[in-house]
């Protein structure tokens, strides 16, 4: 499981510096920071949900090592609070501290990541 969450959050990062190389070579370096930017807040969102479900406590079953359903519930539960405040707060950040953000290239580069994230859903798992 890990190495799939790898494979998706690999992905999200290729999809982020495929569009931003794009957008430096059409719209200058600003559209290329602020499109780097919004994908950034994708893939990060995501590692920290990756890093939380990859850290569900498992229980022993003879000579394999499986996932407790509930543990996983709550781990899921808790990553996906955690995504989404950490995706506000990241949000927050650029806002604020880059005052020529190019708004369109940020939010469009991060739809992109949320898309690679559940096509990929759709073909790993």
């Amino acid at each position: 499981m890990r190495a799939q969450l790898g494979r998706i959050i690999g992905l999200q990062v290729t999809i982020s510096v495929v569009i931003a190389l794009a957008c430096l070579v059409f719209y200058g370096a600003n559209a290329a920071v602020s499109a780097f930017l919004g994908g950034a807040i994708g893939f990060v969102s995501s590692f920290a949900y990756a890093w939380r479900i990859a850290r569900a406590p498992t229980r022993s079953t003879g000579d394999t090592d499986e996932v407790d359903p509930k543990a996983l519930m709550r781990a899921h539960f808790v990553g996906e609070v955690q995504k989404l405040a950490l995706t506000v707060i990241l949000f927050a950040a650029v806002l604020i501290l880059y005052k020529g953000v190019a708004t369109l290239p940020l939010l469009l580069t991060f739809i992109a990541t949320l898309v690679v994230y559940w096509v990929a859903l759709l073909f790993v798992f």
